[in-house]
């Protein structure tokens, strides 16, 4: 059985899907401006919305990673 996300988890993990789709898209930097800017107002607005993004950010930088990891010969 699957936990019942919060409306902030739930905000956080699509916004880190958008990235994510950009990413998947052969478009890295648009997802890291997407997330980023996102993370920028969350900062300013909403704390606990600002640590769920970061978390985002840091799995977006570990798929980056991965890709660039799997793509050098």
């Amino acid at each position: 059985m699957n936990p019942k996300l919060s409306n902030k988890q739930l905000i956080a993990f699509k916004i880190g899907a958008r990235a994510h789709k950009f990413l998947l898209e052969g478009c890295p930097l648009e997802g890291y401006d997407y997330l980023f800017a996102c993370l920028q107002e969350a900062k300013t607005t909403d704390a606990d919305l600002y640590a769920l993004l970061c978390k985002e950010l840091e799995k977006y930088e570990k798929r980056i990673a991965a890709i660039t990891d799997q793509s050098e010969p």
